[in-house]
């Protein structure tokens, strides 16, 4: 309830009474178990974040991170998902904006930044970036930029953003040719 009181208002409408209207809930049971609003938020977001790794997880399975264009067919499969529900990647960004000055969620969203780093690393440096942790940051802030400018701009290509997924895995991991390895 409060990730739709997000996407509808930002951050700024989430209140106790705003969330038990969305949740169709007693004002008390929010804050019975969220004595504020900044927990409100903070568990939210965790549990977005939560949410976010299990899908991630269940892609993997679906669609294993080998060769460049595995790489880039399976983050394009994983923004088309995102995408699914455009008002959850707008409390998404919604909230990172909200974790930078919230030191407490800004730690959790670091680790799970990390987590992602490490989960693309690895596939990276199996086709030969040399450094993959590097790598793996520039292919997800590709990510974030798509998504943003996709919020903006819905008619956004998901095969344009395999394309140049394909030629930036390539260039960092000198696979060479955008469709091999």
């Amino acid at each position: 309830a409060t990730l739709r009181v997000i996407s509808a208002g930002g951050v700024d409408a989430v209140t106790h009474r705003r969330v038990a209207a969305e949740a169709e809930v007693a004002l008390g049971s929010t804050t019975y178990y969220f004595a504020s609003r900044e927990e409100l938020l903070r568990e939210a977001f965790r549990h977005y974040l939560n949410e976010v790794t299990s899908a991630i997880a269940t892609l993997e399975r679906e669609k294993p991170l080998e060769g460049v264009h595995g790489i880039a067919e399976a983050l394009t499969e994983l923004a088309r998902r995102e995408f699914s529900e455009p008002a959850l990647v707008l409390a998404e960004y919604e909230l990172v904006l909200y974790a930078a000055r919230d030191p407490v969620l800004a730690q959790d969203f670091n680790a799970y930044e990390q987590r992602l780093e490490a989960q693309l690393a690895g596939p990276l440096e199996r086709l030969g970036a040399d450094r993959p942790v590097d790598a793996a940051r520039t292919v997800i802030e590709l990510m974030r930029g798509f998504e943003l400018e996709h919020l903006t701009r819905p008619n956004g290509s998901l095969e344009d953003l395999r394309r140049r997924l394909e030629l930036v895995i390539s260039a960092l991991t000198g696979s060479g040719s955008a469709g091999g390895a």
